[in-house]
Order: structure tokens, then C-alpha cells, then sequence
């Protein structure tokens, strides 16, 4: 009986693979991150933070279709530098780093000419911040993130991107996602992620 179940199992592998196209790929690349403040507030500016993106992607598509899917599991460093020049405040310079892993599920469509390729597609993302920290830089200090609740972790939003295939192995692109969950650490300036990304991926 098992082996009649395991041989069924490698004939829908064997089946599954003739029609589609499925490969796993390594992402690494540099996250351009900023958080977009809700209020208005002339006196409180928030810059790029550069920061990192690595980990896994999954890409499926039909043999005979340029429409597939991707999913992935990545670690990525979010946040943004802080500049205040309202003493109410108690940061006057520094930045905020936030570390999160980050599962994105984008469509894709691609289309090839000879050895190169060029591919586009959106989708959304959700992620669980592992940890954090805001960095005072005028009197030296690093401040943990604390999290009261589950949600406190939770990001999520939606992404889009384009970019170039070489030799349907090495993957150059960028990434936008935006985020629609406040993040903010404070109330007073509520905020969401949003990130520009570079990034290379190399398929296996």
C-alpha cells in the first residue's frame, strides 16, 4: 500500500514537471527603506535607511505560458533616518532599523528573447518583525523595540517590480512595496514601510 502511494506521489512529480517550469532561486539586494509619516509635520523628517534584503524564491510557470507565480521567504531590513528639530521630540538625529522575515506571493509574466528575458509582476507581502531598534545619534543611545502584542509584529502590503533574465539562470530587478498597516513607534507620527529594492536572484 506504501508503495503504490509513493509511486503515485513521483508520477504526479514526473507529470507536474513536464507542464511546468519550477525553479528555486537565492535573492540578495539593498533595501532603500523610509517610512511615510500619516500627519504633515514640517519639523519631523524621515530619510532613506539602506539596508539589506536575502533569502529564497520559488518560481512556477507553465511550460507554454508567460503567466506563472513566485513566493518567498526572506529576511529584510526596513526603517528610516530620523531628523526632528522639534524639541518635543526626544530624537533629534538618528534612525530606526527594523529586521523583518518577509514572505512575498507576486504573478509574474515573462517573456524571452534568445538568452535574455524580461519579466514583471505584483502581488503583496506579509511580515513578522523579529526585532528593532532606534538609534540616537546625538547622545549615543539604542532603544529596543517592544511588542505588547502579536499585531505589533505584523507588516503587510502589496509589491511590484520588473526586470532582466540572462540565460533563464541570473535575475536583475527592483522591487517596490509599500505597506498598509501602521508601523509607526509612536503615536504622535504614524507611518507605514515603504521600500525601494535592487536585487539579484540566481536560479538553481
Amino acid at each position: 500500500m506504501k508503495f503504490k502511494y509513493f509511486s503515485f506521489l513521483v508520477v504526479l512529480f514526473f507529470s507536474y514537471s513536464t507542464v511546468v517550469n519550477a525553479q528555486l532561486g537565492l535573492k540578495a539586494g539593498v533595501n532603500l527603506a523610509n517610512e511615510i509619516k500619516s500627519l504633515n509635520l514640517a519639523d519631523i523628517n524621515a530619510s532613506n535607511l539602506t539596508g539589506y534584503q536575502i533569502g529564497l524564491v520559488y518560481q512556477a510557470m507553465p511550460k507554454k505560458s508567460g503567466l506563472g507565480v513566485e513566493i518567498g521567504a526572506l529576511l529584510s531590513q526596513k526603517g528610516s533616518v530620523i531628523d526632528s528639530t522639534n524639541l518635543d521630540y526626544s530624537i533629534q538625529q538618528g534612525y530606526r532599523e527594523l529586521n523583518y522575515i518577509e514572505v512575498p506571493l507576486n504573478l509574474r509574466y515573462h517573456i524571452s528573447i534568445g538568452f535574455i528575458g524580461f519579466y514583471g509582476f505584483g502581488g503583496v507581502y506579509g511580515g513578522y518583525e523579529l526585532n528593532g531598534k532606534v538609534v540616537d545619534e546625538i547622545v549615543g543611545t539604542t532603544q529596543d523595540e517592544t511588542f505588547q502584542t502579536f499585531m505589533d509584529h505584523v507588516d503587510y502590503g502589496y509589491n511590484f517590480g520588473a526586470g532582466v533574465e540572462l540565460f533563464r539562470k541570473v535575475q536583475l530587478g527592483a522591487t517596490w512595496s509599500q505597506g498598509v498597516k501602521n508601523v509607526s513607534a509612536s503615536g504622535i507620527t504614524p507611518g507605514t514601510n515603504r521600500v525601494l529594492s535592487v536585487n539579484l536572484v540566481y536560479l538553481f
